[in-house]
């Protein structure tokens, strides 16, 4: 299980190296680069979930947003009931 807090601000940190080293000399803050990385964190974290799904496909255990949908021949069965 991923944790996206930690994540996010892992995230944080890798952008705030980024910017430091784009604006040499000046000081990036922690909320400058929050902003920053508020853009691109979309992107970053479906990629972090293809990654958890992934593995998760991989070890034999289903994924946990994963739904399970009933089959037709399911649904007609619970019916017959």
């Amino acid at each position: 299980m991923v944790n996206y807090r930690k994540e996010w601000f892992n995230w944080v940190a890798k952008e705030r190296k980024r910017m430091q080293r784009k604006s040499k000399g000046k000081t990036v803050t922690h909320r400058e680069a929050m902003a920053q990385a508020s853009v691109s964190w979309p992107k970053a974290k479906a990629k972090l979930t293809r990654k958890e799904a992934r593995l998760a496909k991989k070890s034999g255990t289903a994924a946990p947003s994963s739904k399970v949908v009933p089959t037709k021949e399911d649904v007609e069965a619970s019916t017959e009931l």
